[in-house]
């Protein structure tokens, strides 16, 4: 195999893999593993972009029962009786039922759930501890707080994950920020503080919020 110089024949081929795939609804990987055949080439075949000899020409034909003459003669049309080919049919319910385990291992996957586990907890103690407590009454860095929600919650942040999680609160004017003053302050963003605007909100606030509000 080598360099497509027949551009004619490349064509013709590449159509053939196309009528193939249309009257059997195998796609090029399916084609490719079903006639025993390595995708990578296969599908270089189909783009025309690499030669293809007559034995691997005949690893297509084979399991279609299509004669080589047939397959090579562009005034012949390719007919395939899926009818008489069970193994097509077992074949691509093995692949549907492969996919599906694959999707669903996916969207179950333990490592998936526990950092959605932990997303969802960071969440809502962040709107517990802003609704529902009185930690805001005083201002309080990042640092402080990934230090205190450890110690008293065990539950870990960094510092861009409260930021990111408390903005929205700035936003809606629950939280304001306090800029430290220059002394203390050594310029980075987590030394403002935040406290909670006047007046609090109430613990029914929080109870609504965790209702009806989506956290990000």
């Amino acid at each position: 195999m080598g360099k497509v110089t027949d551009n004619a024949l490349a064509t013709l081929i590449s159509s053939r893999i196309t009528e193939i795939m249309n009257q059997t609804g195998l796609s090029l990987n399916g084609l490719a593993s079903f006639a025993g055949l390595t995708a990578g080439p296969l599908r270089s075949h189909y783009n025309k972009t690499l030669t293809i000899t007559v034995e691997h020409v005949a690893k297509i034909c084979s399991p279609f029962s299509i004669p080589l003459a047939d397959f090579f003669n562009p005034e012949i049309a390719l007919i395939i009786n899926t009818d008489n080919l069970p193994g097509l049919s077992v074949f691509k319910e093995t692949i549907s039922a492969q996919e599906q385990n694959f999707l669903l291992k996916q969207k179950i996957d333990p490592t998936n759930e526990t950092v959605n586990e932990d997303l969802r907890r960071q969440r809502e103690l962040i709107a517990y501890v802003v609704y529902a407590s009185d930690y805001f009454t005083e201002p309080r860095t990042l640092e402080q707080m990934v230090d205190d929600f450890h110690e008293n919650y065990k539950i870990n942040f960094s510092t861009e994950r409260i930021y990111s999680l408390l903005r929205k609160y700035v936003g809606h004017e629950v939280l304001q920020r306090k800029p430290l003053p220059k002394p203390k302050c050594k310029g980075s963003i987590s030394k403002r503080p935040f406290c909670i605007l006047s007046p609090r909100p109430k613990l029914k606030d929080y109870n609504a919020v965790m209702e009806t509000q989506v956290f990000v």
